[in-house]
């Protein structure tokens, strides 16, 4: 399946508002969630609940995951499952992007010998 550009642009835009304050990481958890049971009822139900549940421990992370579900819940929606999967995969990849052009990654410089 090809993403036509306004999948592109939801992917961009979902990448662009989550590389502000969200650690990549947990975006690329739910992903993974989300490729094992290919349904964005049970990908943005995780997401809705997991800010309120006994694993997350950390204000920061529950403040991540309340992002990651709004941002989510608003781009994805009319998407069917697989298209969703495509852009929020693509989203998880462009927040390098994002991030090290915000400046919050860190560059990896090639070591010399």
């Amino acid at each position: 399946m090809e993403l036509t550009a306004q999948d592109w642009d939801r992917a961009h835009a979902i990448a662009r508002e989550l590389a502000v304050d969200v650690d990549r990481n947990e975006l690329g958890k739910a992903v993974t969630f989300f490729r094992l049971h290919k349904d964005k009822e049970k990908f943005l139900k995780l997401l809705e609940r997991l800010p309120r549940s006994e694993y997350i421990r950390s204000g920061r992370t529950r403040g991540y995951f309340e992002r990651i579900h709004r941002t989510c819940r608003r781009y994805l929606a009319g998407a069917d499952n697989e298209r969703a999967l495509r852009i929020v995969s693509w989203a998880f990849r462009l927040m390098t992007y994002y991030e090290a052009e915000a400046g919050e990654r860190p560059r990896r410089t090639a070591r010399r010998r």
